[in-house]
């Protein structure tokens, strides 16, 4: 059946089930009384999702609290087991790759070096593929358990409908290169797994917005000082952040030479 806004009753379901799933994630552990007002569903939605969720292995409870004058109330959270994801940081030394539940407790962590910032698209390549089977066989975690795959990288990524997303990294002698479609060649991984590959200041700011200093905030800017320089504007007007080459505007007129080639960029000065 779909509604005058052109949503059907699975649509709405499915909304409803995201939204009682977010606050649990990010606020929880809650009660079913607190649900309602966080998330503008009445007191039966939310009695019938999180029944759906708790079926499903999604949720389960963490406990009781007192109430005033009534029965204690039921505490609900994400279910940590239910669920896996893969960060993979491509920095400028070494390419980290972690495992997380559901709760983003870190269940696995490698570390592959990069020997002298070499950034051989064939070497990432292999240092993430191989870094993500040691994390899973270290977990014993299947590649089928997992929700997702991110990926941090230097330069601007373009995400197209063919290939996937495409790197395109001018300081580190990437030319659109397509990563997506290069992990998934040989991968261990199912092809329903997706892979999440954004700039690393882009990523690094939505995670201080999700969990950091950021939480609450309607704007914010995020920097990120090493090697590099990076820094990411988060606005309501702009989804998920825009990465911002500030480590390559000119401080000083025909200064130092960067790494880019340019002269006097803030980077010359300012990274490690």
């Amino acid at each position: 059946m779909t509604g005058r806004s052109g949503r059907t009753v699975r649509d709405l379901r499915r909304a409803n089930r995201t939204a009682v799933l977010q606050r649990l994630y990010f606020d929880g552990p809650l009660s079913r009384f607190e649900l309602g007002p966080a998330t503008g569903l009445s007191s039966g939605s939310i009695s019938n999702v999180v029944a759906e969720l708790v079926a499903d292995g999604l949720v389960e409870e963490a406990g009781s609290v007192d109430s005033d004058g009534g029965r204690p109330r039921i505490l609900l959270r994400a279910a940590p087991g239910s669920g896996h994801m893969i960060g993979v940081d491509v920095g400028e030394t070494r390419v980290r790759i972690e495992l997380f539940d559901l709760t983003l407790t870190e269940l696995a962590r490698v570390e592959k070096p990069l020997e002298q910032r070499r950034y051989e698209v064939d070497g990432i390549v292999g240092h993430i593929r191989d870094g993500v089977a040691e994390v899973l066989a270290a977990a014993s975690v299947g590649p089928e358990q997992l929700l997702g795959v991110g990926i941090g990288v230097p330069g601007i990524v373009e995400h197209t409908p063919g290939r996937g997303a495409v790197v395109h990294g001018q300081t580190i002698g990437w030319d659109a290169v397509p990563l997506e479609e290069l992990l998934r060649e040989g991968s261990l991984l199912p092809e329903s797994v997706p892979y999440f590959i954004d700039n690393g200041a882009k990523t690094l700011g939505q995670a201080e917005m999700w969990f950091g200093g950021g939480r609450g905030a309607h704007n914010a800017v995020v920097v990120l000082f090493g090697s590099g320089v990076g820094a990411c504007l988060v606005t309501p007007e702009v989804e998920h952040g825009r990465a911002v080459e500030w480590g390559h505007l000119t401080v000083r007129v025909r200064g130092r030479r960067c790494r880019c080639g340019a002269l006097g960029c803030l980077e010359a000065y300012a990274g490690a």
